[in-house]
């Protein structure tokens, strides 16, 4: 994907929580986290399971696959920080733009450009 298609890229990701169950002391979610490249140039899917140990487990519904918001932020949150080193490297072996906002250096001098990302080739 050369710099041109890169500038046109959009990057849509998302995670869904696609199981839950219990046992006595470990609260099972299983989750799939996307990551799609448009117009039509990729899509990547990974799809795996957390275990959380002593859960509070006030407020679940596992019939539902639903979490109380606290914990359903905690359980986001394991997942993406899982996810995101893999999808960068499958990125980067893609030859794709990373699923990640790159920051932006701003020089506190005055009449400097702001540098524009999207001209650069990563690969």
């Amino acid at each position: 994907m050369g710099p041109e298609a890169m500038r046109n890229t959009k990057i849509t990701t998302s995670s869904s929580i696609t199981s839950l169950h219990t046992d006595a002391s470990m609260l099972f979610v299983g989750f799939v986290y996307s990551v799609d490249y448009y117009p039509n140039v990729a899509s990547i899917k990974i799809e795996g399971e957390i275990r959380y140990a002593n859960p509070p487990l006030e407020g679940i519904d596992v019939a539902n696959k639903k979490l109380p918001s606290a914990l359903s932020r905690e359980i986001h949150t394991a997942i993406l920080r899982f996810c995101m080193p893999e999808l960068v490297l499958l990125s980067k072996q893609l030859e794709l733009i990373p699923p990640i906002p790159m920051p932006n250096m701003e020089s506190k001098k005055e009449g400097y450009p702001k540098v524009n990302d999207n001209k650069y080739d990563y690969r």
